[in-house]
């Protein structure tokens, strides 16, 4: 009686680190035939999981058979949030964002967590944070400038017991 004996079989697959909402494409190699836990026949396949996920490859390569197990890591996308301000024209508005590790703020190129601006019309400004793992997400803010009024007011001259009225304009209030 005759045995023989096939080489072993050693798959190498890939396992990248995605952020939520990215693709991956698992790649494999080191057999003739694949057959993946998500049913798809090739050598290369690209999922979107929405969590950290798990996937085998089962290959063969002549009589011999090998399975193989590799892991998409998914990192959450941060939660960045930051609130608009309204201002008169000539002052400041402070920005700050919340729930990354790093900002950039646009226009600009701003970077760090707060932020003084001093638009001089109503202005959007662009949030991008970024997780420690480098994902990133981007939230929009408008900074509202109200021009500031000018005011002007009438004068008068009076000798002591006289009344006189005093009108302003320039502002609804």
């Amino acid at each position: 009686v005759s045995v023989n004996i096939g080489s072993a079989i050693s798959i190498t697959v890939n396992s990248p680190t995605i952020c939520a909402g990215q693709t991956a494409t698992l790649n494999a190699s080191g057999v003739t035939t694949f057959t993946w836990s998500t049913g798809s026949n090739s050598s290369s396949i690209t999922v979107n999981p929405a969590t950290t996920t798990a996937y085998t490859i089962a290959g063969t390569s002549g009589s011999c058979n090998g399975i193989q197990t590799t892991t998409v890591i998914v990192n959450a996308v941060p939660a960045v949030t930051t609130a608009s301000a309204a201002i008169c024209s000539g002052g400041t508005a402070t920005l700050t964002g919340a729930g990354a590790s790093t900002y950039t703020w646009n226009p600009g190129g701003l970077s760090g967590t707060s932020v003084t601006v001093s638009p001089t019309a109503t202005q959007n400004y662009t949030l991008t944070g970024a997780s420690a793992a480098g994902c990133t997400n981007t939230v929009a803010t408008t900074v509202s400038v109200t021009t500031t009024p000018t005011l002007t007011a009438n004068s008068a001259t009076i000798c002591t017991g006289q009344t006189v009225t005093l009108t302003a304009s320039g502002a609804t209030t």
